[in-house]
This record gives structure tokens, C-alpha cells and sequence, in this order.
């Protein structure tokens, strides 16, 4: 049986497509914060209309990600092997790992677990080869730093 997704789970996955959609088309964040009341989302696993977002964090993750791209970015730089070149990387596993590194590094309220638990879940979203395995073990390694 499927998971369902909880608000704050469904606030992440969204995050991550905002991020995405400001990254390919420009969009800008306001515009996008403006238009989540009209935001159409299925979950792919159950297709089912998710109106569930928490505004509110969705909102604070957004610009909090904005603001601190660049520690964000240099950050992930530092966690990647030779293997996978950051400028490389595809798009929206970038927008995974700079929400997972946002909340790691700077939502100390949130257990890491269930940061990287829910990152890795919306990697598997996205992604059937080794991206999953790679945020776990990028996220794994950042959290041993940042919350141990």
C-alpha cells in the first residue's frame, strides 16, 4: 500500500518543483508563492489532488534557499566526489539537495532522519538509478557534520 504524504511532506516535494521551475524558467518566487492557492498537484502514487501545503513553511524554506544558495551550493560542492560534478548535475536533483542541506543545516528543529528520509523518498520520485543512493549517502554524511 502506498504511502500517503503528510503536509509538510507534500510542502518538500513542491518545494523541490518550485525550485526546479525557478531554476529552468525563470520563474520568479513571488510569482510562484502567489500561485500556490491555484497550484494543481497529483500524487503520482495514489492520483490524487494534493491541496495539503503548509503555506507557511513552503514560504520560509523558498526564501531562506534563495538567500543562502550560494553557502548552500559551496556546501554541496564539498560533499561531492569526482564522480558528480555539481555544474553537471542534473537540475532537479540540485533542487533536492539544496532543500535537504537548507533544512540540515539550518532547521535544527527538524530531525535529520526525517529530512533525509523525506529527500530520498522525493529523489525516488524523480529518479530509478543511483540518485537516490547518492542524496542518502550525501545526506547521511552532511548530517554526521551539522547535527552530531
Amino acid at each position: 500500500m502506498p504511502r500517503t504524504r503528510n503536509s509538510n511532506s507534500i510542502t518538500r516535494l513542491v518545494l523541490v518543483q518550485s525550485l526546479y521551475q525557478m531554476e529552468i524558467a525563470g520563474t520568479d518566487v513571488n510569482e510562484i508563492i502567489d500561485s500556490l492557492n491555484g497550484r494543481i498537484i497529483f500524487d503520482s502514487s495514489e492520483d490524487v489532488l494534493i491541496d495539503d501545503i503548509n503555506k507557511s513553511l513552503f514560504s520560509k524554506l523558498i526564501n531562506q534557499i534563495i538567500e543562502k544558495q550560494r553557502i548552500i551550493d559551496n556546501e554541496i560542492k564539498k560533499f561531492i566526489s569526482d564522480d558528480w560534478d555539481f555544474n553537471r548535475l542534473d537540475k532537479i536533483l540540485i533542487a533536492i539537495l539544496r532543500s535537504a542541506f537548507y533544512e540540515i543545516m539550518f532547521q535544527s528543529d527538524t530531525s535529520y532522519k526525517v529530512i533525509i528520509d523525506e529527500y530520498v523518498d522525493i529523489s525516488h520520485s524523480f529518479f530509478s538509478g543511483k540518485e537516490p543512493n547518492f542524496t542518502n549517502a550525501i545526506l547521511d554524511k552532511l548530517s554526521k557534520i551539522y547535527r552530531n
